[in-house]
């Protein structure tokens, strides 16, 4: 068998298993409306009203996302490198809140922001605004409401400049590697 037809069968099973759990749920209300209909009509009316209130929250987080992947990251580099340090601490709040993925992808970017002179502390409220999850966000206002989230964003954004603060005066004199 040759290559191609080894990647065309993996892509093929790729796409089927797609599909399964989104089947498996859907057979599963059948069963479950088979049942009790009543109880069945009642979650799926919940589920619907719940999706279309957290759309247009969805939509937002979607179009910020969208825009966070259009900088240009030699021109994010230039800027940070010659800001001033209340620059570069707003500047990381914000990266640190829009970015997405796993943490150690982000590692990479963040030394060489090192290498370049950014403070420690930079870097460090970058990780803990990291710690809003944007794309969380429409669920947390959901099950807590948008006041709770609201107050809980600003007090992880102000702890986070706390956090970059406070390692910036304890880091003010790292000790060398040799």
């Amino acid at each position: 068998m040759s290559e191609n037809n080894k990647n065309d069968n993996k892509q093929n099973k790729k796409k089927r298993s797609i599909w399964i759990f989104p089947a498996s749920v859907f057979a599963l209300y059948i069963l479950l409306f088979l049942l009790d209909s009543s109880k069945t009509m009642s979650a799926l009316t919940y589920a619907t009203r719940l999706f279309v209130s957290i759309i247009p929250i969805l939509a937002v987080v979607i179009i910020f996302m969208f825009l966070f992947n259009l900088i240009d990251e030699k021109k994010l580099k230039h800027f940070i490198d010659g800001s001033p340090r209340f620059i570069q601490y707003m500047a990381m709040l914000l990266l640190g809140t829009l970015s997405h993925g796993p943490i150690y992808a982000w590692y990479p970017l963040m030394k060489e922001f090192m290498d370049k002179g950014i403070s420690n502390g930079s870097i460090a409220i970058f990780l803990y605004a990291r710690g809003i999850k944007l794309s969380l966000l429409p669920m947390l206002i959901v099950y807590f409401g948008f006041e709770y989230a609201f107050v809980l964003t600003v007090v992880m954004l102000f702890f986070s400049c706390i956090q970059g603060f406070l390692v910036d005066i304890l880091m003010k004199n790292p000790p060398q590697t040799s």
